[in-house]
């Protein structure tokens, strides 16, 4: 049996503009938890909420993106156990409790997901990733319990402190996006299964991590073009240069680009991304 102090664990969660949404989340997490927000926006207002729920804050003096931010989160934590998460999450009575059983219940698992929902009950299950082959993506059915998956959803990873230090963490390489792929393959094969824990739920609100404006949606692109080609290298999809040249481009011709400032500003920058990734690794 764990004692209850074993029983505590570190959240670690990035922060960029994200005080609304943290302010939410920090009333649904139980006290006797390690919380860790490690800030890439020097918001001041975070400041504040911090001292409020008594969490550890660290302010980075730049963004340094959500994968380096976590891994800064994870060397001050303190716990034996880790859920990196998102700040526009919000914990359920039973999440943390849920997810510890599900440790002694699945001694091979490396990491573990909550259940996700949104606030109409739906259920937001990640099948696929585009740095696995697609005989690797799973079936449309969403679990009804306890199951292995071929990939981890990232607004919720939960794992031993242990298994995290074994793969050296995220990688610090990617900004944005692709992380927790990134890191789900690895866990899955140089430790073990990665398992969808059915009754731990959690509420993820998408897209309310940070603000909307043009601006946001410039770094989201950008950044999404440069890891998708990165984290493809990477994990060796086959053609992937040439597929994603090619994507950038059917974007750019997309309906979308007429009728929405947001995505185009999203849809040009992804393609900037693309481009210059695949240049920098020719050089």
């Amino acid at each position: 049996y764990m004692s209850s102090s074993s029983q505590e664990i570190s959240i670690i969660i990035p922060c960029f503009h994200s005080s609304e949404a943290i302010k939410n989340l920090l009333i649904t997490i139980p006290k006797k938890h390690e919380v860790i927000l490690v800030d890439n926006s020097q918001d001041e207002l975070l400041r504040e909420i911090a001292d409020n729920y008594n969490c550890n804050l660290i302010i980075n003096k730049e963004n340094l993106g959500c994968p380096t931010a976590w891994n800064i989160g994870a060397k001050n934590a303190s716990k034996n156990f880790f859920l990196f998460s998102n700040p526009d999450t919000l914990f359920l009575p039973k999440t943390i409790e849920e997810l510890m059983k599900a440790v002694k219940r699945y001694p091979k698992a490396s990491a573990f997901n909550p259940k996700i929902i949104d606030r109409k009950n739906n259920q937001h299950f990640k099948r696929r990733s585009v740095l696995m082959p697609r005989s690797e993506w799973m079936s449309r059915k969403y679990p009804k319990v306890d199951s292995e998956v071929s990939v981890l959803h990232g607004s919720a990873i939960f794992m031993k402190k242990e298994n995290f230090y074994k793969l050296n963490g995220f990688d610090e390489r990617i900004f944005l996006y692709h992380d927790d792929d990134d890191i789900s393959i690895r866990l899955k094969k140089e430790i073990g299964p990665l398992m969808y824990i059915n009754n731990s739920e959690m509420i993820h609100l998408a897209g309310r991590s940070s603000s909307r404006d043009k601006e946001i949606a410039s770094i989201k692109g950008y950044h999404m073009g440069r890891s998708r080609v990165c984290m493809q290298g990477k994990h060796k999809i086959s053609g992937y240069k040439f597929k994603n040249i090619i994507f950038a481009i059917f974007q750019l011709f997309s309906l979308e680009m007429i009728f929405s400032p947001r995505k185009r500003t999203k849809y040009l920058y992804f393609a900037k991304g693309v481009f210059e990734e695949i240049f920098m690794q020719k050089n």
